[in-house]
């Protein structure tokens, strides 16, 4: 698997060795930058040479000296935080060039690459697109810029825990969102045993960040698959342009009320350091480390039947159950339902002297209905530790092998421990994921190579441990006082009364409790116990051209990708696909692209036409085009008017295709045709659960019940169209606008399966496979052989649609001052179609939500503010967690900022959700409260 990988290191180091560095007339310029109003001396200003790499600050007192292999004219570009950018033509003759900069607003002036893959003027980009520069990461009240993206215009942000937030534009909302790419300095962002971003529990840190952009919708023309709904790339300071030493401590409280946990601190703090010498070589290293008491999932509310109209019980108060034989809480764990007669079952075939005494009394013991209870389970308060940490680290070497081609070595890591929800809470502890590339860049090209190692750790799945601390100790004490009590003479419901009273779980925190979670967790799920190993590797290699230098009459760019998965997870999450060697899947994919933009009627219509093909071993190739069209009113091109249409599609993930993994209520099957085979799904008939309860409802004959025989699984796609419209008026004013549409088809959605399981044999803890004869439509029905269920990924028949628009406004008041808001809406359009036939498209995305903002960076030469309230309203969540509605919320974040400039400080006072008022985001995830902090940013150049 590493092969790909080291052939694309071959190739860049082939194409350096090809380079022929020739002698060039070489012109140097000198001069001074300072501020426009003051005249004081601007230390830090980034100086470039336009459409080249080469490039330098200035120093302390203002000044630069920039050598250049180039003979004029040639233009250089001058850039300061909080600045109006200045671009100055050099000619012959000309050797000293000093700048006066202008403080004021960025309106309309920031630069984009993410929607061309070239840089653009944001009001020209042919799709919508969201940014946060650097002037937006630093003056944010939110914790950290991830935090902050929940305010960016129809941007939803699932919160799974304080340092796993999962992002979903326009819709289809996911803890862990598989249909959108997240990039860091061209890496992608994913945990490859997952397929989706982690947060940024291992990502980048916000004093090394330059900028965000994200491009909501569609995505795959230009960066392949799963990109269905969008990108994010973000950005890493140059060591070049960003030299110094930066460092940032924030200290805080959290769970100020108590209500959930105590009050307690939370604390954050990063480095940063960056050299560059003689323009030609340069460094960076960088740091950051959080620790938290995170939020608390904290819903009791019982899922055995409809959650909405089920009181919401507490878990601390004796004897909450009391009146509830069968009881499943939604963050409540170790609680999978039990059946009396089961348990009889499986004493009996153990045989030996209990066996015997068992079977005798085997009529007394009710099957169905009757004989069901579930356990006494854990809340996640107090079992789950919610501890959160991260700490990541970040090294850099770039180094200018010409004035246009410069090599990049990258290498990060990090390291964490969080919560996180999909089919169970997961408690990811030590878990880790390092990176490591090597980049050559040049002005219109970049071939670049790396590989993204995962390892999950010590972590485990929190309902699989609960369960089996229950299984072991619970379930059979139980059994044993209903059979006590049974025999007595008693009715069946008082013995399940008798032995609920007489039946106590572990006491958390003794010395039972210690042994068997410890010994419970650190056994790897194929080996019964819940932790999953996973040391899942990708490797990727990609490269782009743009022919701007060769071809005139059109930009051209052209680009392709190679990529493997390895799958390592020693059998506790995927399949084997040799069961003697305990080897796991591979997945090899390739793709190419070609883009060209050609602008008409004087320059005022833009049209660009995009393609892609992509290939998956397991799956057809697929192309993906993009046509836009821009086209700029006014004197000088302020009102851009927009229209686009986009195909895309995601590939199902390492996990839809091969996962292997018990998670107590059933098993999850990946869909690859080698597991249907393994499970013999087409020699012992599988059939859908609802149509075994439509038959069992008599709803459906019996008759009419038919095996599951659909197991052709593809590539889910989505078409998008979209009309928008950006302008700047009297350089003040910013409206962004958008409508789209978009329709899914082969909807990847999930399905429960029933399988005859008696005699069920465990192959080595890989796959359990049944080898007996199938039993009828008639014996699963009635419940009379043991069966088992599966968790099965599908393509659905029906087409989903959805449609939303977005308008955000921002206008420069007097004196600094800006306000600024957002509104989002969101449609599932065949929502009630798709209900009528029982379909679930998970849209999970509320239809309106709103941002507002109040700010000023600079009320004084030392004082700024910025004041955000977010809303939305409350929305229906579905997902295999379990389902419930999540109510509207509204919260305030806030934050004032004071300049040190004697200490080369920043001081601010924030907090996000400063009124405290509880929300969840999601079903089944932690209530949020207030974090209230205290920074201090020390910056060498004090940008």
């Amino acid at each position: 698997m590493k092969k790909i990988f080291t052939q694309g290191i071959l190739l860049i180091l082939c194409f350096l060795g090809s380079i022929h560095f020739s002698l060039a007339q070489s012109t140097t310029i000198s001069g001074k930058v300072t501020d426009g109003e003051t005249g004081d001396p601007l230390a830090g200003v980034n100086i470039i040479v336009k459409g080249k790499v080469i490039g330098t600050i200035t120093s302390t007192d203002g000044s630069y000296s920039l050598t250049v292999n180039e003979a004029p004219p040639f233009t250089l570009v001058y850039s300061f935080i909080g600045y109006s950018s200045q671009e100055k033509e050099v000619t012959g003759g000309v050797s000293t060039i000093d700048i006066s900069l202008t403080s004021g607003t960025m309106l309309g002036q920031e630069v984009v690459v993410s929607a061309s893959r070239v840089e653009e003027n944001i009001l020209e980009s042919p799709v919508s697109i969201e940014k946060m520069d650097i002037r937006a990461i630093q003056e944010t009240a939110a914790p950290s810029f991830y935090d902050a993206i929940a305010n960016l215009k129809g941007i939803d942000v699932s919160t799974q825990s304080m340092t796993f937030k999962s992002i979903n534009p326009r819709g289809f909302g996911a803890n862990g969102n598989n249909r959108i790419v997240q990039l860091i300095d061209g890496i992608d962002n994913q945990a490859p045993g997952l397929n989706f971003p982690v947060g940024n529990i291992v990502g980048i840190s916000d004093l090394d960040l330059e900028s965000v952009e994200i491009l909501p919708g569609a995505a795959s023309a230009l960066y392949g698959p799963n990109a269905i709904q969008g990108i994010i790339l973000m950005n890493s300071k140059s060591p070049f342009e960003y030299q110094g030493l930066s460092a940032m401590a924030k200290v805080g409280v959290n769970h100020v009320d108590g209500e959930d946990d105590d009050m307690s601190v939370y604390n954050d703090y990063s480095f940063r350091y960056a050299k560059a010498f003689n323009n030609k070589f340069a460094f960076k290293v960088t740091a950051s480390y959080l620790r938290a008491n995170d939020f608390r999932a904290v819903d009791y509310r019982d899922q055995s039947n409809i959650v909405e109209t089920s009181a919401n019980y507490d878990p601390s108060q004796p004897g909450y159950r009391d009146n509830n034989r069968v009881y499943d809480g939604v963050n409540v764990y170790g609680e999978p339902l039990v059946n009396l007669g089961s348990v009889a079952d499986g004493v009996i075939a153990g045989g030996g002297a209990t066996g015997a005494q068992i079977a005798a009394i085997r009529p007394l013991i009710p099957n169905g209905e009757e004989g069901n209870f579930t356990p006494l389970g854990f809340s996640e308060r107090e079992f789950a530790d919610n501890t959160t940490e991260s700490l990541k680290f970040g090294a850099a070497l770039h180094y200018r092998l010409t004035d246009e081609l410069e090599l990049i070595g990258q290498y990060n890591i990090g390291f964490g421990s969080t919560v996180y929800t999909a089919n169970d809470r997961f408690v990811l502890d030590d878990f880790s994921i390092w990176t490591g590339k090597l980049e050559l860049r040049g002005s219109n090209f970049f071939l670049r190579a790396y590989t993204t190692q995962e390892d999950a750790g010590d972590s485990y799945a929190a309902n699989t441990l609960a369960s089996l601390i229950n299984a072991e100790t619970y379930i059979p004490a139980y059994f044993q006082n209903w059979v006590g009590a049974r025999t007595s003479g008693q009715s069946v419901e008082a013995s399940h009364q008798y032995a609920r009273a007489n039946t106590d779980r572990l006491t958390v925190g003794s010395a039972e409790y210690n042994e068997a979670f410890d010994r419970l967790r650190e056994t790897p799920i194929s080996e019964g116990g819940a932790r999953f190993l996973d040391e899942t590797s990708l490797y990727h290699v990609e490269g782009m051209y743009n022919f701007a230098n060769q071809i005139k009459f059109a930009e051209i760019i052209v680009g392709g990708n190679y990529r493997q998965y390895s799958l390592s997870s020693g059998g506790t999450l995927f399949a084997l696909e040799n069961i003697d060697s305990g080897d796991e899947f591979g997945i090899s994919e390739f793709g190419g692209y070609i883009q060209v933009k050609k602008s008409v009627a004087d320059e005022r219509l833009d049209l660009t036409g995009s393609m892609r093909y992509d290939k998956n071993e397991y799956f057809d190739g697929q192309i993906s085009p993009r046509l836009s069209a821009v086209y700029s009113l006014g004197e000088k091109k302020n009102h851009n008017l927009r229209a686009s249409y986009q195909r895309g599609f995601r590939i199902p993930t390492t996990q839809d295709q091969f996962i292997n993994l018990d998670v107590v209520s059933r098993r999850l099957v990946g869909s690859n045709e080698s597991l249907v085979d393994q499970f013999n799904f087409r020699t012992n008939s599988v059939y859908n659960l609802k149509d075994i309860q439509a038959v069992r409802n008599g709803e459906m004959s019996i008759d009419q019940l038919q095996p599951w025989d659909d197991f052709e699984f593809e590539t889910e796609k989505v078409s998008t169209y979209e009309l928008g419209y950006k302008s700047l008026i009297s350089n003040k004013l910013m409206v962004d606008a958008y409508y789209y549409y978009s329709s899914y088809t082969d909807f990847i959605t999930e399905v429960d399966l029933i399988q005859t399981a008696s005699g069920n044999t465990n192959t080595g803890g890989a796959t359990p496979l049944y080898s007996g004869p199938a039993a009828s439509k008639q014996e699963i029905v009635d419940g009379s052989v043991a069966t088992a269920r599966y968790g099965f990924d599908v393509n659905s028949d029906e087409t989903v649609n959805a449609q939303g628009f977005a308008i955000g406004v921002d206008y420069s008041l007097p004196k600094g001052y800006q306000i600024g808001g957002n509104v989002a809406y969101n449609e599932l359009i065949n929502a009630d179609e798709l209900q009528e036939k029982g379909f679930n498209a998970f849209f999970n995305t509320p239809e309106w939500r709103y941002n507002i903002k109040f700010a000023n960076r600079r009320v004084t030469d030392h004082f700024g503010f910025s004041v955000n309230y977010r809303w939305q309203d409350a929305f229906f969540w579905e997902a295999s967690f379990g389902e419930g509605v999540i109510p509207a919320f509204g919260t305030v974040d806030a934050q004032v900022s004071y300049k040190l400039p004697s200490l080369k400080s920043t001081l601010k006072l924030g907090g996000s959700n400063i009124l405290n008022k509880r929300y969840t985001t999601s079903f089944g995830n932690p209530r949020v409260g207030g974090i209230y902090y205290l920074s201090l940013t020390f910056d060498q150049f004090f940008n």
